[in-house]
């Protein structure tokens, strides 16, 4: 989040009375923690410099200099626009794939798609297609504002930003499925998906860093798909991130995604019969 750069002749310079400087280097996906960041390290530096002119008699410490890296000028904008494309494509993917079956099976209509012809994986993939380019859909619209609206650089790859929305939306089709199998009703299926849906929220590091919960629940959030995935959009939009760092938080997304998939799948086959 933030480095202090002291150069190689600090003490010397400090120690002959001639103008010395530090630099702060800020982390700037996250604008609130590197404003906070900063206050602490400047009040630290000010406290330095009065111990300084106190023991010098006067003379001026050393002066501070800051730089912003990814975020110069720490638009909030730039953080919550990007963000908004995972907690926004999350909530109406999961909303779209709790209601499929469970509206079936309440309207009375799961029976009729049971002597189909289809079999179950087919019946699965046709519930899994429409959460999933709606998703996608969303996220285009949200890019796209981000873009043309809000003028929030996109300094990444495209394809590696789709690949990963992608991934993450089947994470969250696959619980909606779980979720819409267990349920008789559309009302059980809704609060089913909002159960999920607010502690994922607030675990993701969109409103509060994950860095500042505690270790336990650090651990917890490791299974959480926003919170790979927003560390994937701040990455893609601000800091140009290389495929192999994508791929550090995208192959969790992909392991969640190939738990949930399977066992709705299996609950739905279970149900069928």
């Amino acid at each position: 989040m933030a480095a202090l750069r002291i150069p190689e002749d600090f003490s010397r310079r400090v120690e002959a009375g001639i103008p010395a400087s530090v630099q702060i280097v800020l982390d700037g996906r996250r604008s609130n923690t590197a404003q906070i960041a900063a206050g602490y390290l400047t009040t630290m530096i000010i406290e330095h410099n009065a111990a300084i002119a106190a023991r010098a008699g006067g003379s001026a410490g050393p002066a501070l200099v800051t730089r912003v890296w990814f975020n110069p000028n720490l638009e909030s904008l730039w953080v919550v626009v990007p963000g908004l494309v995972g907690v926004l494509t999350q909530v109406v993917a999961l909303v779209v794939t709790g209601l499929s079956v469970a509206r079936e099976r309440e309207l009375g209509t799961f029976e009729q798609l049971l002597v189909t012809p289809l079999r179950p994986w087919e019946i699965l993939v046709g519930k899994t297609a429409p959460g999933l380019l709606i998703g996608l859909a969303e996220g285009s619209i949200i890019i796209l504002a981000s873009q043309l609206w809000f003028h929030v650089p996109l300094t990444g790859s495209l394809l590696l930003l789709y690949g990963s929305l992608a991934v993450f939306l089947l994470c969250t089709i696959g619980v909606g499925l779980f979720i819409s199998a267990l349920s008789s009703t559309q009302q059980q299926a809704i609060m089913g998906a909002f159960f999920f849906l607010v502690p994922t929220m607030i675990l993701s590091g969109f409103a509060t860093p994950v860095q500042n919960m505690p270790d336990w629940l650090q651990t917890v959030t490791l299974v959480n798909p926003v919170r790979h995935f927003l560390v994937v959009l701040w990455g893609v939009f601000l800091k140009d991130l290389p495929a192999a760092l994508v791929w550090q938080s995208v192959w969790p997304m992909a392991a969640v995604a190939a738990v949930t998939l399977t066992g709705a799948a299996w609950l739905f086959r279970r149900r069928m019969y």
